[in-house]
């Protein structure tokens, strides 16, 4: 009954419904908690109807324990959490069947009312494709997004291969609003690029996007990370650098079955979580609630460690993991796809670690809470690629700001993910950006489109860092970020010299309050210069000096004078990187000079 932020739909009958699937005996219901030490405190009243964000606590129980004892009797667990505390959305109902477990339930926010428009008159199960550009003050439909992957594609033949990697449920189903999955390979194309095979001879990052359909934020800045690497390669040095060498794979929506779902509520998205697999034979809650909804949670559906922990086997439960490990066609979609991009590099034990030089890397956007999550999520034990992972996650954070840890470290154990799925089957470095902060004004799920533009300030840079990162990341993670490249004069006549600077920063890494496992920065050591061909295609290296006259920091400015006799007319290429203590070599940084 709810779309979204206080909006009240006219079938009252979904909250009666929600309400019985929580606490009835037709539900999956858990073991109910210890009863607290204290009575619970009670949620501050609210109108009927009002979606809130609530914190539940529970004194005698773990933070683990009570995230699976939510997620298994249904209540739509955000990722998010508050000290011990966990973040559940919902309304008055959820109040009281959350204090009748037991629970300590207070209310941390009011989601804020948004105009509401009447739906398009087509149920969730027989959706209308919408021919609108954009809803919701600003967002791109999935229409129009497909539209405009298409258009991306002819507009930049020389950048981009726009690839089919599958079919939505409904599409595979043969029912009406059909999709296929779409991937974009974005490259300075070269014969080979781009094919379905893993051992490319380029390195790949995979970005991708809206694998839970609410998440309407995610999509945006798969969308505009799109539109970032085409328009600006030629221009930007670094971006330039990138699509030179490297293959960055977007997929903006790998649900659009539920994003078609999300869309039918207007400027009143529905808070669809799942994908469009309606297992129930039409017994859950229809339109979708926060917490009653068809489909299948495909971030629960992966083979690897299916099952277990913050899962649930109603089929009407936000983190319902599906009839088996891979029901859904869009989780076969995906996982083929991992296999076909990355070679596996991973032994057949969760302790066997990838080589250090395995390449690649993997980011799954979703929303919100502000976070980086690495590897793994499904148990408290560290990972045998620990070390690579946890910087990586710190280095990306350093744009971002975001949290940095494990999902048990930091928010709660899950199973059956997706980035748990491409690391434990392949060794592919995988990560997952939560996007948008745990409350406030650009909080939620649907937060106002002009937040967009703030996400994209600070997840743009990190994704940059993760396609340079993606060539060796398990050791160049380790090495220090290089920075503020430039040279003193973009264009100079030929024979002149220029001074090319830069900052070698070992402690470019996030600090947000509550990171789990900083790793220790050290010593700058050495920084060079490549000059044409980058150090990866076997380039000259020249030494550069530090500016103070000593090596001796975690953060050093450095230099070198370059003369340009010799040099051919036109544009050149600079890239910087520098080396710690231990002798790890850090991602390059790309500056542009210009001989005349």
């Amino acid at each position: 009954m709810f779309r979204t932020a206080g909006v009240r739909h006219r079938w009252v009958m979904g909250c009666v419904s929600g309400a019985a699937l929580l606490l009835g005996a037709g539900s999956a219901v858990g073991t109910p908690p210890p009863a607290p030490e204290a009575s619970p405190a009670p949620a501050v009243a609210s109108p009927a109807g009002e979606l809130l964000v609530l914190k539940v606590s529970a004194p005698n129980m773990t933070v683990q324990e009570l995230a699976d004892y939510l997620q298994a009797n249904g209540f739509d667990l955000l990722e998010a959490r508050s000290g011990n505390a966990l973040l559940v959305q919902g309304d008055q109902v959820t109040v009281a069947a959350l204090q009748a477990a037991g629970l300590r339930v207070k209310t941390q926010e009011r989601l804020t009312p948004t105009p509401t428009r009447a739906p398009a008159g087509a149920a969730p199960d027989a959706p209308e494709l919408a021919a609108a550009a954009s809803f919701f003050g600003g967002y791109t439909s999935i229409s129009q997004i497909e539209a405009n992957l298409a258009t991306t594609a002819t507009t930049y033949p020389a950048l981009t291969r726009l690839i089919d990697i599958g079919d939505s449920w409904r599409k595979v189903n043969a029912l009406p609003g059909p999709h296929d999955l779409w991937a974009m390979c974005i490259t300075n194309f070269q014969a080979g690029d781009c094919a379905l095979a893993p051992g490319s001879a380029k390195p790949r990052l995979l970005v991708m996007a809206s694998i839970h359909a609410r998440e309407i934020t995610t999509s945006e800045v798969a969308m505009k990370l799109i539109s970032e690497l085409t328009s600006k390669y030629g221009v930007d040095p670094e971006i330039t650098s990138i699509l030179d060498s490297t293959e960055v794979w977007v997929l903006p929506d790998v649900n659009p079955d539920g994003r078609d779902i999300v869309e039918l509520g207007g400027n009143a998205p529905y808070l669809q979580r799942k994908n469009g697999d309606d297992v129930s034979g039409g017994a859950c809650s229809n339109p979708p609630t926060a917490s009653n909804q068809a489909g299948v949670d495909l971030n629960r559906n992966n083979p690897f460690k299916y099952g277990g922990t913050g899962t649930s086997t109603n089929p009407c439960d936000q983190t319902y993991r599906g009839v088996g490990a891979a029901s859904e066609p869009e989780t076969q979609a995906l996982t083929q796809l991992f296999g076909q991009l990355f070679a596996d590099a991973k032994g057949p034990n969760d302790t066997d670690a990838a080589p250090l030089t395995t390449p690649g890397a993997l980011i799954t956007l979703h929303s919100y809470s502000n976070l980086v999550l690495l590897p793994w999520g499904w148990t408290t034990t560290l990972s045998p690629n620990n070390a690579g992972l946890r910087a990586m996650a710190f280095r990306m954070s350093y744009y971002n700001g975001y949290r940095t840890g494990t999902g048990p470290e930091i928010l709660y154990g899950t199973t059956g993910t997706t980035d748990d799925q491409s690391y434990g089957t392949l060794g592919v470095a995988s990560f997952t950006f939560e996007i948008g902060p745990s409350s406030g004004t650009c909080s939620g799920f649907t937060p106002a489109f002009s937040c967009q533009a703030n996400f994209w300030t600070l997840n743009g840079p990190a994704l940059l860092q993760a396609a340079k990162l993606a060539r060796q990341p398990y050791t160049m993670a380790l090495g220090p970020t290089t920075r503020t490249a430039a040279v003193s004069a973009a264009s100079v006549a030929a024979g002149t010299s220029v001074t090319l600077s830069a900052s070698a920063n070992d402690n470019a890494m996030g600090s947000a309050s509550g990171s789990i496992g900083r790793p220790a920065t050290q010593r700058i050591t050495n920084a060079e210069y490549y000059r044409d061909v980058a150090p990866w295609n076997g380039g000259t290296a020249v030494a550069m000096t530090a500016t103070d006259g000593n090596f001796n920091s975690t953060v050093e400015a450095v230099r070198a004078t370059v003369s340009t006799t010799g040099w051919s007319v036109g544009r050149h290429t600079i890239w910087v990187r520098a080396k710690d203590l231990s002798g790890n070599w850090g991602p390059t940084q790309a500056v542009f000079l210009t001989v005349t």
